[in-house]
């Protein structure tokens, strides 16, 4: 997504979140493993990355990754898994 539009971006951050409350029961259950399973693609060498400032892009996976309202939704899951895992 090319970043031109302040009101496109805000737009898509409120998709986002609207999302992610209506993804609510999903995300509290699998959240951490889907939002890990997401930063591993974007980041592992041939991924294509969130943000391109030379470029001047954002993938839309940006905002999931660091929307309030998904990572909060996902902290139950983050708990259960640091639980359930040998230290």
């Amino acid at each position: 997504m090319r970043i031109e539009s302040v009101a496109l971006i805000q737009a898509v951050r409120l998709v986002v979140t609207v999302g992610a409350v209506i993804a609510a029961p999903v995300l509290f259950v699998a959240g951490t493993p889907l939002r890990r399973r997401m930063l591993r693609r974007y980041y592992r060498e041939d991924g294509s990355g969130l943000v391109s400032k030379e470029d001047g892009w954002v993938s839309p996976g940006y905002f999931v990754v660091t929307n309030v309202v998904v990572r909060a939704l996902c902290w139950p899951s983050e708990y259960v898994l640091r639980r359930l895992r040998p230290a």
